[in-house]
């Protein structure tokens, strides 16, 4: 009962019964705002630092949702290269054996 944030006193009125407070938590924003921003964070960092630095002027953004990026490349083989780096990649939907 000690380790409970609303835990007050050691004070025993009672065989069982032990002060507690009432438990109240404030959040500035709702939860999903605060993912939400730190999923376009993810986003803008991977396409500023990663794809413009590797490909320039090589690749354009088409589409953009909350989490995805949709490219167009002037790429021969962006797959060889995506290989090289495979986790920055959602590469799910994709065969295990390729």
């Amino acid at each position: 009962m000690i380790a409970k944030p609303n835990f007050h006193s050691r004070s025993v009125f009672a065989e069982n019964l032990i002060e507690m407070r009432k438990l109240v938590m404030k959040f500035n924003k709702p939860v999903s705002m605060c993912i939400f921003d730190i999923s376009k964070v993810c986003l803008y960092e991977f396409h500023h630092e990663y794809m413009s630095s590797m490909y320039r002027n090589k690749c354009k953004i088409m589409y953009t949702d909350t989490d995805s990026l949709i490219y167009y490349t002037k790429y021969d083989d962006i797959y060889k290269n995506m290989k090289c780096d495979i986790v920055r990649f959602d590469t799910s939907d994709y065969p295990a054996d390729t």
